[in-house]
């Protein structure tokens, strides 16, 4: 028995859900790539010659990262500035004209190098929840932890109230005490990018995994999952029949087969003859229990299936206890699931 549900009984709600994932410089394995972009000409570049980070050097197929390359890469792809060191004007941002653009709520400034973390999208989802962030670096003398603001900037936690200075002031270019300590760099959520652009003396090495302990990075990824509802109404006088083996006479079922391996395809029990093997034959019900035919019969709702145009079961919803069918009744059922 089926009954077709009108569109106005399915309903889709979205919602975003988080996992918590911790990598460190040790995860290549995992495609967590770490490896430095370094400005310089690009005349006469030979692969031979160039600097490059490698990894799986041991396999048929490593993956290098040429340092050169990489700074024209993210210089065109998220700074977009007319050579190294120089500062954009933020008055005057096109965000169609970047990635990840935040406009004057992200400070960007790239110098003559930078250190990059690029983590697979499998590992982040849509993206990197905003303020969700933290790497713990040895590079130095001192672990430094670094968070992000949820904006796309990333600085010193420990020099929360400097960095909160330089942002308040709309991160004036005359405020370099504040930028220099603080600031470590951007990321980029949508994208998976880690960009440590601050060259100083506490930041210069963040993100290579070098020093005693390399880097713990530290994020949520996000993803979103949509529930859906359908709601099932059985109206009065609806679904007040069964099938139910238990509700035929003598539990004999309603199928009728002849045959010599037909009891291959029934359950061992009463509807099957034994006589030494079982019987070739299974004969159908001629009529219901007595209980069937009693005006105060109804069967009970335990599972509620949803199925397609072509009548193939895609979900089926479990009831937490039987409900009676009541005839005189009409019942509704909301079936959820997520996917």
């Amino acid at each position: 028995m089926f009954k077709r549900l009108d569109p106005t009984d399915v309903d889709k709600t979205p919602f975003k859900v988080y996992k918590q994932f911790t990598l460190t410089e040790a995860d290549s394995g995992s495609y967590v790539y770490n490896f430095r972009a370094i400005s310089g000409s690009h005349r006469g570049f030979t692969t031979a010659l160039a600097q490059k980070t490698s990894y799986h050097t041991e396999t048929d197929s490593p993956q290098h990262f040429y340092h050169i390359p990489s700074y024209f890469m993210i210089n065109n792809r998220y700074y977009r500035q007319r050579g190294p060191g120089l500062k954009r004007d933020f008055s005057t941002i096109n965000p169609f004209n970047n990635f990840a653009s935040n406009g004057t709520e992200q400070y960007r400034l790239l110098h003559k190098s930078a250190s990059i973390i690029s983590v697979p999208d499998n590992l982040y989802g849509e993206r990197i929840k905003p303020r969700s962030i933290e790497l713990k670096d040895d590079s130095t003398s001192a672990t430094i932890t670094i968070v992000d603001d949820g904006k796309g900037n990333l600085y010193d936690s420990s020099l929360s109230s400097s960095f909160a200075l330089f942002a308040s002031g709309g991160f004036a270019d005359d405020d370099k005490i504040h930028a220099t300590a603080s600031f470590a760099g951007n990321v980029f959520y949508e994208e998976g990018v880690f960009v440590f652009t601050n060259t100083g003396s506490n930041f210069v090495d963040v993100g290579t995994g070098k020093g005693s302990d390399g880097f713990s990075l530290k994020y949520k990824a996000q993803v979103t999952i949509n529930e859906y509802s359908y709601t099932c109404v059985s109206g009065e006088n609806e679904f007040n029949s069964t099938t139910n083996i238990s509700a035929t006479f003598e539990r004999s079922g309603s199928i009728t087969s002849t045959g010599d391996e037909s009891w291959k395809f029934f359950p061992i029990g009463d509807a099957v003859t034994k006589s030494g093997s079982y019987g070739s034959s299974f004969n159908a019900a001629t009529k219901y229990e007595a209980f069937v035919t009693h005006s105060d019969f109804a069967p009970y709702v335990t599972k509620i299936g949803l199925y397609n145009d072509f009548d193939e079961l895609l979900a089926v919803g479990q009831l937490s206890a039987p409900i009676k069918n009541d005839k005189n009744l009409s019942l509704g059922f909301v079936v959820r699931f997520d996917a």
